[in-house]
């Protein structure tokens, strides 16, 4: 297995690309990390990203681990909110940002730790 921890949620979701164009306001919980808690707006696509820090109202509410858990693309947004860890707060947002957050490769980890 390979788990990824997101310490500054921001840097990371800008350092990566997304699959398809996604805007939404995500509400993060992280209680380990408080200055990651709050709402954050990601706007990217394919060539790059922008995530900051938002007033605006919350499309999709969900934790630290389960932002981390999708962050590679292997665990889809629909399934862990199937499983009760994420809530759509507007509806089609969970679709975009899973979508967006996936990835035609699974993450894969050749060694052990």
């Amino acid at each position: 297995g390979l788990f990824v921890r997101l310490v500054e949620v921001g840097a990371a979701l800008e350092a990566r690309t997304y699959q398809a164009p996604v805007d939404v306001v995500f509400e993060v919980a992280d209680a380990f990390c408080p200055w990651n808690e709050g709402r954050w707006r990601l706007t990217g696509d394919a060539k790059g990203a922008v995530c900051v820090r938002t007033s605006e109202p919350a499309d999709v509410e969900l934790s630290v681990r389960e932002l981390g858990a999708a962050y590679l693309g292997g665990t889809s947004l629909l399934s862990l909110a199937a499983a009760g860890r994420v809530r759509e707060l507007r509806d089609g947002a969970l679709t975009e940002a899973s979508v967006a957050f996936g990835s035609p490769v699974a993450p894969w980890l050749p060694h052990g730790f």
